[in-house]
This record gives structure tokens, C-alpha cells and sequence, in this order.
């Protein structure tokens, strides 16, 4: 799990500073390299850039790595003589602005939000997320786990997850604090039947059912809806699990409340999740914004007269 940790992290760390790291390499090379060794290249910049790890090490694993790769031994020279100059560097990315989003998706959000709004959008998803969580009801918070003013515990050193106090007896459980507001928006009371649409991972199921409510969770993905079952299974919380397509599914009575958190563009996922500007084109959109529109409509066709409904999305 350490280095499994470890090469996850530095594989995002590297997502999200490709742009400075390109910059810096580009001076370097007369044209580029093969794909494998110019992510070689970029991991060992920003080893050096960002996790200001010992320049020694760090130019001689890439070399190894470019070394015994079939294709790409005799390009250990160079990734030894490039890495070597850029290692003299005291601060490699010294004045560069955080890497730009891509223009699918930077030129609307500049539209809707201003370039000085986006530009702090990036600035931040540059940095490292901190681990948010959502502690059940009378359970005691992991020590360095900090109270914020919605609700949630943020740790900023987070270490290995599972090996926190309070994981394995079902204390708590990691919620980013923004995911956590839907629920609290909607306030379920005890005993109120309460619909969670697109329930998996289960985030908002549990702080439903830790309200008291009577909750079904529907998703229509079985592999996620497993995630889910094991997560009520660690925390001890109850919850109804139905898996199928919400625009289908009919229930057999009216709900109090519905909470609806729909597919989407993921955009404001991004500082968690640096890969996602680089696997998708915005293609996708008008397809995602009509589900979300069939969703609000089943969704309130579920509920009862003067229900509560909540929708959200983790896309600006």
C-alpha cells in the first residue's frame, strides 16, 4: 500500500504540473522524445520542481527506467545530460503561472465566471487536496482532523486512509466537504423516507441514514453499488439498495425527500482527480445536461406533494 500510495501520488502530482514541466524541459530537446521517455522526463522534473527530492536519486532512477526499456536505452544519455542541467536549477518552475485548464473547458468558465475567477480555479487545483470527512454521530474524530465551519474534519496530513484510528470500527468515512453539503442542504429527518438517486459510493446514503432516515440508495451500476454496500457494512448504518436506471425505476410509494446528485462533467473534481482535462473533450456535455434535465423530472415525479428535492452536480 506504501508505494502503491506513493506512485499515485506522484503520478498526479506530475498531471497536474505537465504544462511547467514541458516549459522547463523544452530549452533541452531539439524535438521530442518517445512518449514513455518524455513522461520519464517530466516525472523526474517535477520530482525536483515539486517534491524537491535529492537531484542524485532522482536523475538516476530516470535513467534506469529509460535504460532498460526496449525501445529506449540509447536515450539514457540524454535524459542524464537534460536532467542533469535542469537539476542545477534552484527553482525549476521559479515565476511560471499554474498550468491552464484546456480550452474546451477554460474558455466557458471564462465566459461565465471571469478570467481572474478561473485563473484562482487553477491556481488552486495545482495544490495537493486535503482529506475531508464526515464523522457519524457520537463517534470520536481522528486526532490532526480539524473542524470546518459546514461540518466536516479536514486532515492535512492525511497518511494511509485505512490505517486511520476510527476506520475499521466505521467512525467516519471520506467525504470532500463540498460533497457533504447536498445532504445537509436537504436535512432528512428521522424517520423520513428519503430517495439518494445516483447513490454510489454511498457519501450521501450515509449521512442520510445517520440522520435517522429511512434511505434508498439507487444507482444504476452494480460494480458501484458493491462499494456502497461495503461502506453501510463498516460504518453499521442501514440502507435500502436498489440497483437500476432511475428514469425506469418506480417506487412503490411517494418519498419525503429526494436528493439527486446527477452525471456529470466532474469540472469541479479536478484538484482530486488532475486527469480528467486531459481524457475528455467536453463532447460529452450536451448528452450529460439532457440526462440531468430527464433526471430532475423523474426525480420530482418520486416525490411527494410538497416534498423536498436537492440537486447537485461536482461540476462550475
Amino acid at each position: 500500500p506504501g508505494d502503491r500510495g506513493r506512485a499515485q501520488r506522484l503520478a498526479v502530482t506530475v498531471l497536474r504540473h505537465v504544462e511547467q514541466a514541458d516549459r522547463v524541459l523544452s530549452p533541452h530537446l531539439r524535438r521530442a522524445p518517445p512518449r514513455t521517455v518524455q513522461n520519464v522526463l517530466r516525472l523526474a522534473v517535477v520530482e525536483l520542481a515539486v517534491e524537491q527530492a535529492a537531484a542524485h536519486g532522482v536523475v538516476n532512477a530516470a535513467v534506469d527506467l529509460v535504460r532498460h526499456g526496449r525501445k529506449t536505452g540509447h536515450l539514457a544519455g540524454l535524459v542524464n545530460a537534460v536532467l542533469r542541467k535542469i537539476a542545477d536549477l534552484p527553482d525549476p518552475f521559479a515565476g511560471m503561472a499554474p498550468q491552464k485548464l484546456p480550452m474546451w473547458l477554460r474558455q466557458p468558465l471564462v465566459r461565465a465566471w471571469g478570467r481572474e475567477a478561473v485563473a484562482a480555479m487553477e491556481a488552486v487545483q495545482s495544490l495537493p487536496p486535503p482529506l475531508d470527512l464526515t464523522l457519524k454521530p457520537g463517534a470520536t474524530a481522528p486526532d490532526g482532523a480539524d473542524p470546518l465551519p459546514t461540518g466536516s474534519l479536514r486532515l492535512a496530513e492525511p497518511g494511509q486512509v485505512t490505517a486511520l484510528p476510527g476506520y475499521a470500527a466505521g467512525d467516519w468515512w471520506v467525504q470532500d466537504a463540498a460533497a457533504a453539503l447536498p445532504a445537509r442542504l436537504l436535512d432528512p429527518q428521522p424517520g423520513e423516507r428519503v430517495l439518494d438517486m445516483c447513490a454510489a459510493p454511498g457519501g450521501k446514503t450515509m449521512q442520510m441514514a445517520a440522520a435517522g432516515a429511512r434511505v434508498t440508495a439507487l444507482d444504476i451500476s452494480g460494480p458501484r453499488m458493491v462499494r456502497l454496500s461495503d461502506n453501510l457494512a463498516r460504518t453499521g448504518l442501514p440502507a435500502s439498495l436498489v440497483v437500476a436506471d432511475a428514469l425506469a425505476w418506480d417506487a412503490p410509494e411517494p418519498f419525503d425527500a429526494v436528493l439527486l446528485d446527477a452525471p456529470c462533467s466532474a469540472s469541479g473534481t479536478i484538484r482530486r482527480h488532475p486527469d480528467l482535462p486531459f481524457v475528455k473533450d467536453g463532447s460529452d456535455l450536451p448528452a450529460l445536461t439532457a440526462l440531468q434535465s430527464a433526471l430532475i423530472d423523474r426525480a420530482l415525479n418520486l416525490l411527494k406533494p410538497g416534498g423536498r428535492l436537492v440537486f447537485c452536480t461536482c461540476s462550475v
